[in-house]
């Protein structure tokens, strides 16, 4: 395995397989799958410790070979935007009378609260079953970059067309992706450039477009913030399209990051990718979002030169940080904190369990910090410790309860049934007959292997063998399904790995 302290920084970047030390195996073919996605089963770790190093890498980030067969939303009439025009809209409402108005619009609010539901469960699910994982990943990153909420805009199918979006873009090109999202409604609403006119410019979206989206603090003035302003002039959308408006754009020449021309938003996003700053700013979001909350300086400019020249298309740097023996160090491997999505997403890949009460976890998520289509501002969610607090730790640990018995109490707590749980379908026995496996001490090997794909301390597996054998003393004892404490043993079990320190990282 690479060392991160005693490699040189040129070759941090190179392909771990170069590296005689390197191993590819159960343990590396997870943590690519963990960081390239959400976790894997048994049989897709598998299949990647078949293929090789170069050959996963490949398989992962190349996905579009992959058939995509998971089914997209429906909206009705009262979630999506019904109206394409004002006069389609005076039309459709001619007639009513005030109270009528107010019914109708109330019940396309509900609807929207309702619509948004259904999404969240949608795209977890996509998470959780997507033969692409990296796919979903990447529209994470994506969503988590260019933000925008549903609190502020007010339209689930504007959310949705947003979401689509970025998986569209998922590895294709940042610069390309930057100006679409400068079209979707979803951002013109979230961020007010619907309200951006000549000669009352809204400077909202020029200034995260370069803050927080492409540049970075440091890297344009105020004055290049009111003269991008001016230039997204007459940029808005009317039902869920992109208008422009050339009567409300200012076609005055403005300077703009030492540019002088009559400049509009495709040209803003040019300049802006001319810049060695964008470049940067992006690579640095990628590495820390895969790798490392904190990316060398150095690994981050070479990131950058891959971007530049693949003409901003993320999916030659990604290829490169996977293969990288920087990605499968010492310093990088089982050293990120999950974020609550990767917490509960992994968890139901590697259980291969069905959500439970959709509802009650989704409540969970949004405990824990990460609620989908909701980020907490603008600057997304927080990264690293900043998951981990008094408030967010309790669901964290109460996590694997629900997803294992389709309850929040813990099972020492409640009656526990003899079969598995219909809410989840949850079957240890499942796993264990599938391996072969037939005593408890290779039981708790197994799901350690699964579940924390790593070594742990001798105490805690003795700790564990105990808590199966139901005995003080760990002996290893074959497992006997006509027992009837077998599979709630089984089940404690996985929830007492899941709850182990350990779990929390990837």
């Amino acid at each position: 395995m690479a060392n991160l302290a005693v490699s040189p920084m040129s070759e941090l970047l190179a392909p771990a397989w170069s590296d005689p030390s390197f191993t590819w195996n159960w343990r590396t073919a997870s943590h690519l799958l963990n960081r390239a996605g959400f976790g894997g089963t048994s049989a897709e770790i598998d299949e990647l410790v078949r293929m090789g190093p170069q050959g996963a890498v490949e398989r992962i980030v190349r996905y579009q070979a992959v058939p995509d067969d998971l089914p997209g939303l429906d909206f009705g009439t009262l979630s999506h935007p019904a109206f394409s025009s004002f006069r389609e809209t005076r039309r459709f409402l001619r007639g009513m009378t005030r109270q009528q108005r107010r019914a109708y619009f109330q019940l396309v609010t509900q609807a929207g609260f309702v619509k948004m539901r259904e999404m969240r469960c949608w795209w977890l699910n996509r998470m959780v079953q997507s033969k692409r994982p990296l796919e979903e990943k990447m529209t994470l990153f994506w969503h988590g970059l260019f933000v925008s909420a549903f609190s502020s805009v007010h339209n689930a199918y504007h959310m949705y067309m947003q979401n689509q979006l970025f998986r569209r873009f998922a590895t294709g090109s940042a610069k390309v992706l930057t100006l679409s999202i400068s079209k979707d409604p979803a951002m013109l609403r979230y961020l007010n450039n619907n309200q951006n006119r000549r000669g009352h410019p809204n400077e909202n979206y020029a200034r995260e477009l370069m803050e927080l989206f492409t540049l970075g603090i440091g890297n344009y003035s105020e004055e290049d913030v009111r003269q991008s302003a001016r230039a997204w002039t007459g940029w808005t959308f009317l039902g869920d399209r992109f208008i422009f408006r050339p009567f409300q754009h200012d076609d005055g020449q403005k300077t703009f990051l030492g540019r002088t021309g009559r400049f509009d938003g495709d040209d803003i996003v040019r300049i802006i990718y001319e810049q060695p700053a964008a470049a940067s700013h992006l690579a640095f979001k990628l590495a820390a979002f895969f790798v490392s909350d904190d990316p060398p300086p150095q690994v981050v400019a070479a990131l950058a030169a891959t971007l530049r020249a693949a003409d901003w298309k993320v999916g030659p740097v990604l290829e490169q940080l996977f293969a990288s023996r920087w990605f499968y160090s010492t310093a990088v491997m089982r050293r990120k904190i999950k974020t609550p999505i990767e917490l509960v997403a992994g968890s139901l890949r590697r259980l291969e369990v069905a959500a439970p009460d959709s509802n009650r976890l989704l409540q969970s998520l949004k405990i824990m910090g990460q609620e989908l289509f909701e980020a907490p501002n603008v600057g997304g969610w927080p990264h690293g410790r900043a998951w981990i607090n008094t408030s967010t730790l309790f669901a964290r640990y109460d996590m694997p309860a629900q997803l294992l018995t389709g309850h929040p109490q813990s099972p020492q707590t409640q009656q526990r049934d003899e079969a598995p749980h219909a809410s989840t379908g949850f079957s240890p026995e499942m796993h264990l007959a599938r391996a072969g496996i037939a005593t408890t001490d290779a039981a708790v090997d197994y799901f350690l292997r699964l579940l924390i794909q790593d070594d742990i301390e001798p105490a805690k597996r003795r700790a564990l063998l105990c808590a199966l054998d139901g005995s003080a003393v760990p002996a290893g004892k074959p497992l006997n399904p006509a027992d009837s404490a077998t599979h709630w043993r089984l089940e404690n079990l996985v929830e007492l790995i899941m709850a182990m320190p350990e779990y929390q990282l990837c």
